[in-house]
């Protein structure tokens, strides 16, 4: 049996089916999670944002275009309600610079360490984990979004242009200056990295 589209499920819900909000949940629920969990790595925050999300796709279907991927939409949405609940929190620089080994707990599982394992490896990577995180909590919202997309999203510069509803050039032009705020970042704390 053939997987039917988000777009054909989210088509669905608008007709009244919330079985197919279900089937969506399952598929987005963990990405959706990751993506909200970059942009405001607290865990209670995260699960906010996941829940009221699935819950406006839910109530807005009918804004729904057809035509247009649903991970955008749904991708807008999030980022919508991380910045409103920022705002609310007016937390965004604390937030980032606060959180430790984050991306520890955001690296897909993998197999039991090997007899290769290196500590001082696996601790000079949280480190710099750390570090990198701290420096993103310096640099513009705007820029942090894109670089979170980009690099830790894989989205193209088309698609996170969709999501924030800007030029493409404006989407490079903000990666171009968020690697180099976070590269000057870095140096004041003593890391040089390429």
């Amino acid at each position: 049996m053939p997987r039917v589209s988000d777009e054909d499920l989210v088509m669905a819900v608008q007709a009244g089916d919330t079985d197919s909000l279900g089937v969506l949940v399952g598929r987005w629920e963990q990405p959706l999670y990751r993506f909200v969990y970059r942009m405001m790595p607290r865990q209670e925050d995260a699960h906010d944002v996941c829940q009221e999300t699935f819950l406006r796709i839910l109530k807005k279907s009918h804004r729904y275009r057809p035509g247009s991927r649903f991970s955008t939409w749904m991708y807008q949405i999030a980022l919508n309600l991380c910045r409103d609940q920022a705002r609310r929190r007016k937390r965004w620089g604390m937030i980032m610079a606060d959180h430790q080994a984050f991306d520890e707990q955001l690296r897909p599982a993998e197999s039991p360490p090997s007899s290769t394992y290196d500590p001082a490896t696996a601790a000079e990577r949280n480190e710099l984990s750390q570090a990198v995180y701290q420096a993103m909590g310096q640099i513009p919202r705007e820029q942090r979004e894109v670089l979170i997309m980009k690099e830790y999203e894989g989205l193209k510069f088309k698609e996170i242009a969709e999501i924030l509803g800007c030029p493409e050039s404006t989407v490079k032009s903000r990666m171009y200056y968020g690697l180099s705020g976070l590269r000057t970042a870095l140096t004041r704390q003593g890391i040089h990295h390429p």
